[in-house]
């Protein structure tokens, strides 16, 4: 009982459902939006399902590694803020959680040395260092900065979608005579990854500014300088409506002048409904009831809604995968 007490901990640590929605968005934006458009040229995705499966690997250790030492430097405002999810200290050791944040950050880089070497861009796995280093200092210090440390954290969301396309250097090695006879290359690929890693930027961002005010009162108590302890209550609130805004009219820019017509040239009537119920409604109520919460519980809800928003985004890939067949 004691091993599954002390299991139930470690997933705890590591925000396993955090890192579940992690491997979610990097096999749809693979398979369900890379996939499909590398096809509409005719050609097929170059790394290997297993190496693939590491770079995911990569990311969720570099992710668990994070969440591990962000648990280790945050016992005393967790233990204001969420006291019935306090785990180092309490069901596990200081040390064994500075461990496992050094071993998963250690397997982080290699696998991802390994996915950057099979893919021809070694020189990249300074990207998985620096990650890793950046999550380590977000912990430390950055977070308790004003801004700093939501902006990382919503750097780190954008950037899983970005690693689907590792891809792309193989592709133009091995199909470099195609493209230069058709006169093309991969960057509607890449515009359609960065549309999700921006969507998922600006979600996540919001998210982070919710959590700020749902953890006033412990940010308060050891010197955090949120914006809602530098600027107040109501500043956060606006931050967060406009951030909402600013998706919406994205939303409908995208829609109008990239996604009316589908590949057949008909109006795309499942995009259109799509972004209307699953994503600018949301993010409407989402705004609405921001300005009307008044404690953390209020907040806790509208956090969670915005998970679901980045999840409808995400699965937007469907749709892609839909209209590519």
């Amino acid at each position: 009982m004691s091993k599954i007490f002390l299991m139930k901990s470690f997933l705890s640590l590591i925000r396993w459902n955090q890192l579940l929605l992690i491997v979610f968005i990097q096999y749809v934006m693979r398979y369900a939006v890379v996939q499909p458009l590398v096809r509409l040229y005719g050609f097929d995705l170059q790394l290997s399902a297993f190496t693939f499966f590491c770079l995911v690997l990569s990311t969720v250790c570099t992710a668990a590694a994070g969440y591990a030492i962000n648990d280790y430097f945050d016992v005393r405002t967790d233990s204001i803020n969420r006291p019935d999810r306090v785990v180092v200290g309490k069901h596990i050791g200081r040390r064994k959680a500075m461990l496992t944040h050094i071993v998963l950050s250690l397997a982080g880089v290699l696998l991802g040395g390994y996915v950057t070497w099979r893919a021809g861009v070694a020189h990249l796995v300074i990207l998985f260092i620096m990650v890793a280093g950046v999550l380590w200092l977000y912990s430390f210090t950055y977070k308790r900065q004003f801004l700093i440390g939501n902006l990382i954290v919503a750097l780190f969301v954008a950037f899983v979608p970005l690693l689907t396309l590792m891809d792309i250097p193989l592709l133009n090695q091995t199909y470099r005579q195609q493209l230069l006879d058709a006169h093309t290359n991969l960057t509607l690929v890449i515009l359609w990854v960065l549309a999700f890693s921006g969507f998922s930027f600006l979600v996540s961002l919001s998210r982070e500014i919710v959590r700020d005010t749902e953890d006033f009162e412990g940010d308060k108590a050891y010197g955090f300088r949120s914006i809602v302890l530098v600027l107040g209550t109501n500043a956060a609130k606006w931050a967060v409506t406009g951030i909402h805004s600013l998706l919406v009219i994205a939303l409908g820019c995208l829609f109008w002048f990239f996604l009316a017509k589908n590949l057949e040239g008909q109006i795309d009537f499942l995009t259109f409904f799509y972004f209307l119920f699953f994503l600018i409604v949301p993010l409407v109520y989402t705004g609405w009831k921001m300005f009307l919460a008044k404690d953390g519980k209020d907040y806790h809800i509208i956090g969670r809604w915005m998970n679901a928003i980045l999840i409808a985004g995400i699965c937007y890939g469907f749709v892609v995968l839909y209209m590519c067949r």
